[in-house]
């Protein structure tokens, strides 16, 4: 169908296509709709398929050209990308330049589209990266508060019905937000809310307000919140909330011994024994975090030296993802998080904005991910999946059938191989990377980030 054809490639990897289709392929297409309109038209004194042609035409002129223009974009676009190297992303459209254009029956007919392709990589130098790799030290606190964490997993509650509300109590409360004239605001009330004081999982954070209340007490307490309020509806405002006590338990921890020991696993005789698996647990979990840092930098190092041409689009769908998963996290209310962004005098727009260099660093690390796994290879088999389900199996006392069903039911199996290869590509780049010893960093740090 193609008589001429243009591609190339412009900046951030958009394809410019131009191609020519001859007239007699044109007239072609036109007959073809024409037939196809005669056989399927109903026109007031013809019967159904007996319209002639020269009355279809005068009455349908501009859709039958609009069909053919359609038809022949379409088919001239399938017979391209079957020839040449820049293909157009999944998520890509073609773009006519020229919105209306039309074919004429008998001329040849030429068009544009511009789209992106999957982008060319110059890659840098991916073995011998030098990168810091830091140590840690776990001491006697960060056990201490593993101990804590499972004395208190392993406590019981008591109420204190005569007691005041301290830190660390178990309270249920009922609250309201109050309007100017003290009168409650519709949706806001919330009855029987169970929290831990000091947790600050309350929504109105009135954990040290209420210290010292005594149950069946009711106070109403003045807030005020900053602008960059984790809760949109509430940053920068000022409210009042009425809070009543209504029920104070307090946690009784069982002691630090070795029946604490025994009650958390038949595995442990002592509670030498749970500190030893402690210990080696938050190893794992630091050699984990440091395995993370490494392959962060040396991504990083590399993505910086290497010529990454990103798409748009890709940028401009892994920003509407992120705008998605912003949005999540207030139950998918867009219009409360576009009023918290008002008063911030910010646009989603203007976020996005702001999101996009991270967004861009995301996907030119992915990009160079990508990139390594096809040159060396590196991927995923049949092994590797069976011995993380067995692995999986075995964690949750699972025959490895069960374990596979459970992966195939939840469509994991494709996520998991993924997951696996960039383990593997993770590996690689550590493993052939030029490392020099940093300094060594308490596990807290080590684990918020904070070196």
């Amino acid at each position: 169908m193609i008589s001429q054809k243009e591609v190339s490639v412009k900046e951030n990897s958009r394809v410019y296509l131009k191609m020519t289709v001859p007239g007699n392929e044109i007239q072609r297409e036109y007959d073809e709709v024409i037939r196809e309109y005669c056989e399927k038209v109903h026109m007031k004194g013809f019967r159904k398929g007996k319209v002639p042609k020269d009355v279809l035409v005068r009455k349908f002129s501009e859709e039958l050209k609009g069909e053919t223009t359609y038809t022949v974009i379409k088919k001239s676009l399938d017979e391209a990308f079957e020839s040449i190297e820049e293909k157009p992303l999944a998520y890509s459209m073609p773009e006519l330049t020229d919105s209306k254009v039309v074919a004429v029956p008998g001329q040849d007919f030429t068009f544009e589209v511009f789209y992106d392709t999957y982008p060319k990589i110059e890659l840098a130098p991916y073995t011998g990266v030098h990168a810091e790799k830091p140590g840690y030290t776990i001491g006697d606190e960060d056990i201490a508060k593993e101990l804590l964490a499972i004395q208190e997993r392993n406590s019981i509650v008591k109420e204190k019905a005569d007691g005041k509300v301290e830190k660390k109590n178990i309270v249920t409360v009922d609250y309201v937000e109050l309007d100017n004239a003290g009168n409650p605001v519709t949706g806001s009330a919330r009855e029987g809310f169970v929290f831990e004081v000091g947790s600050g999982l309350s929504l109105y954070k009135f954990d040290d307000d209420i210290l010292d209340m005594k149950q069946g007490e009711e106070k109403i307490l003045k807030k005020a919140f900053p602008a960059d309020f984790e809760y949109p509806e509430l940053a920068g405002r000022e409210v009042s909330v009425r809070v009543k006590a209504v029920i104070i338990k307090e946690k009784i921890l069982p002691a630090l011994d070795d029946e604490l020991a025994q009650d958390v696993s038949d595995k442990f005789k002592t509670l030498d024994d749970l500190k030893k698996d402690i210990k080696e647990r938050l190893v794992k979990v630091a050699e984990d975090k440091i395995k993370e840092i490494l392959a962060t930098r040396i991504i990083t190092e590399i993505a910086e030296k290497s010529t990454i041409p990103v798409p748009e689009t890709m940028v401009t769908l892994e920003l509407e993802q992120s705008w998605k998963d912003f949005c999540a996290r207030l139950n998918n209310r867009e219009d409360i998080v576009l009023q918290a962004l008002e008063q911030e005098k910010k646009t989603k727009e203007s976020l996005l904005a702001e999101w996009k260099p991270n967004v861009e660093k995301k996907i030119r690390s992915e990009l160079v991910l990508n990139e390594i796994e096809e040159k060396e290879k590196l991927e995923a088999v049949d092994a590797d999946v069976e011995q993380e389900i067995r692995k999986f199996a075995l964690e949750r006392g699972l025959e490895f059938d069960k374990a596979k069903e459970q992966y195939e039911k939840a469509n994991m199996l494709a996520y998991l191989k993924r997951s696996i290869t960039r383990e593997k590509t993770f590996d690689f780049l550590i493993e052939n990377a030029d490392l020099k010893a940093g300094k060594k960093l308490k596990l807290l740090d080590l684990i918020a980030g904070n070196y």
